[in-house]
């Protein structure tokens, strides 16, 4: 059986329950070297794991159809396999050979939809994606597609913009769509969306070329159209709500309209409000010794994983709550481990809060080899971190070099800990209830950014009522 699996844009978390179990069950798991990396840690001690590099697909193609009619073979794409990965090689390679292979094409999370969510909401309405590689399509057919979408009023997302090699496409993009469209229009940027390292920028067109020396082929370049707006920070491509309800006005309904937006947010209300009360049903049936505050901390983080089972591991040591309350009071700083979590932290925040993966020092120290990244940005926090808050909602070695620090006499205030993964992570976390800090855990392999940020939030909106 040959499967050909979407690991997604690389955060384990967003893996699906399907691309989950073919790669546990696989004999051979085959991939690009930097996608399996993505996937180590839950590659089976048994597969057999072939690597390729970039320029190598067609041969490993054609390795995985022949290993296939014998195995269970697993070829991993980034991803959607179907959206400029290896689903479509795959099902030619099967053509050429005239076979009768078996053949399974598991969807994931493509990169336009990751940096998408990411960036806010730039895509919801129509939209087209185009690749700036020209390896395998002439420069002249892009350039054409590339005229053909700035003309168009659409949102256009560019894949594969810049590598080291290939510098000069994202500038002519830039100058096609300078011809046609508005400078101003938003233009969103997302580097490594979901992964370690992850920068999220919006910007306009006219200021693209600002922004060329931090784009490589791990970024998703999207530029909005006419309807594109910047709202709060957030890119929006309206859809035309606007026109039906009015909401972004401060009053000129009348009548019917009118009407229809108070029952629009209404409906909204009374959604959100049964959520929370079937929530809070929950966890009241499950929270047994929890003080009031620490029932609300769970609540919020059941809530947000829409998922009850969290009852049964998160785990409150040494009063964390109460301590992060009165630290958040304080304007204590937060540190975290990635930059996803820090922007997930409540705005209303009055302290500082630091992120050091992206820092220069950070990258240099994990070139070493020493440490990972989310590591190395502990390890340079170690000023910071005593008598502060530190949240990890993603990284297990992040939790490993957190307890190393402890034992050396770094006390933070509070540490909030739900890394997510099979390896490391459950006993990084347990190595953190066993410090003496004032903590709240995620155990086990489960846990993840929305978690941490859950937890953290609550205390947060606790301690400025």
């Amino acid at each position: 059986m040959l499967s050909v699996v979407s690991i997604g844009p690389g955060s384990l978390d967003l893996l699906t329950e399907r691309a989950r179990a073919r790669i546990s069950s696989a004999d051979v798991i085959m991939g690009n070297a930097r996608y399996i990396e993505l996937i180590r840690e839950i590659i089976p001690k048994g597969s057999e794991v072939i690597t390729g590099r970039m320029g190598t697909e067609v041969e490993r193609a054609k390795k995985a159809v022949e290993l296939g009619k014998h195995k269970n073979v697993v070829v991993v794409s980034g991803g959607d396999a179907g959206i400029y990965g290896m689903a479509g090689l795959v099902l030619e390679v099967i053509g050429d050979f005239n076979t009768d292979s078996k053949l399974e094409i598991i969807p994931g999370i493509t990169a336009a939809s990751a940096a998408s969510a990411l960036l806010g909401a730039p895509l919801s309405n129509d939209f087209a994606i185009v690749s700036l590689s020209d390896l395998l399509v002439p420069w002249s057919e892009i350039e054409k597609k590339l005229e053909g979408l700035a003309k168009t009023d659409i949102a256009v997302v560019i894949y594969n913009p810049k590598s080291k090699n290939r510098t000069v496409q994202l500038e002519k993009a830039y100058e096609i769509f300078m011809r046609f469209r508005d400078a101003k229009t938003i233009v969103g940027i997302v580097r490594n969306a979901e992964r370690e390292g992850c920068e999220i920028e919006i910007t306009a067109l006219e200021d693209l070329p600002d922004s060329y020396h931090r784009i490589d082929m791990s970024t998703t370049v999207i530029i909005g159209c006419a309807g594109t707006k910047n709202l709060g920070g957030r890119m929006v491509t309206r859809r035309g709500y606007e026109r039906k309800y009015n909401y972004d006005s401060g009053g000129g309904n009348t009548g019917n309209q009118g009407q229809e937006k108070r029952d629009y947010i209404e409906a909204g209300s009374r959604i959100w409000e049964k959520s929370k009360a079937i929530v809070g049903d929950i966890v009241s049936k499950y929270s047994g010794s929890l003080s009031e505050h620490e029932r609300r901390v769970v609540e919020r983080v059941v809530f947000a994983n829409a998922d009850p089972s969290f009852l049964d591991v998160l785990v409150f040591k040494h009063n964390p709550v109460e301590k992060g309350i009165r630290s958040i009071k304080d304007g204590k700083t937060l540190i975290t481990d990635i930059e996803m979590v820090k922007a997930g932290i409540n705005k209303k925040y009055k302290g500082k809060v630091k992120c050091f993966v992206n820092a220069p020092k950070a990258m240099e120290i994990a070139e070493k080899g020493d440490v990972t990244r989310t590591a190395a940005g502990v390890r340079l926090a170690k000023e910071l971190i005593h008598d502060n808050i530190i949240v990890i909602g993603n990284s297990p070695s992040a939790c490993l070099e957190l307890f190393a620090l402890i034992e050396q006499g770094i006390k933070p205030a509070i540490i909030v800990a739900a890394p997510v993964g099979f390896v490391n992570a459950a006993e990084a976390k347990e190595m953190i209830l066993s410090s003496g800090i004032p903590c709240v855990v995620v155990k086990g392999a489960r846990g993840g950014t929305p978690s941490a940020v859950a937890i953290i939030n609550e205390m947060i909106e606790i301690a400025y009522q």
